[in-house]
């Protein structure tokens, strides 16, 4: 392996560290919140990534981008929650032991204050709807928009291309 390989595996992985730490810094910010407002998780959100740059851990773009993974992700299961009144592990479509329970248990408290938020901003589903090869997620299950072909997220990611028609675009698999 040659050293720009290296530095970009390490790019990939720094900012998969990043995604996770978004969730924490977003959760911590919910925490302390007094008054869950129906914007409350966009506000964490935002100041989860505007901590991020100012402790250095990301740039701007490198935070943005995050930001607006993080961002989708749970929005996405919002609206899951909100449309079927279904449980988190329903929408991972993982089996919860293979899932590690800190992720687990803060992405599933976001998610629940995704739902409330999502129940009174309607404009936000429509910017969360697709996921691309390159983008980052969390656990949970993708589904090729092309083949159907799903590829099953355990840990925080990079999105690869379709393993079956090496399509780009995916949508959150639904039972």
């Amino acid at each position: 392996m040659n050293e720009i390989e290296d530095k970009e595996r390490a790019s990939k992985e720094r900012l998969v560290q990043a995604y996770d730490r978004m969730l924490q810094y977003t959760e911590q910010t919910l925490n302390s919140v007094v008054s869950h407002s129906e914007s409350a998780l966009a506000h964490a959100l935002e100041n989860a990534k505007d901590s991020a740059i100012k402790l250095g851990e990301l740039t701007r773009e490198e935070a943005e981008n995050v930001h607006h993974f993080v961002s989708r992700d749970l929005y996405a299961v919002g609206r899951h929650l909100a449309e079927e009144e279904r449980e988190v592990a329903d929408w991972l479509r993982l089996g919860l032991l293979v899932v590690e329970k800190g992720v687990l248990n803060r992405f599933s408290n976001l998610a629940q204050t995704a739902k409330l938020e999502l129940k009174h901003l309607e404009k936000a589903k429509r910017r969360y709807d697709e996921w691309h090869t390159g983008e980052l997620t969390t656990i949970g299950t993708l589904c090729c928009k092309d083949c159907g072909e799903l590829i099953h997220f355990q840990h925080t990611g990079h999105i690869p291309p379709c393993p079956k028609c090496h399509a780009t675009v995916f949508k959150r698999a639904k039972d």
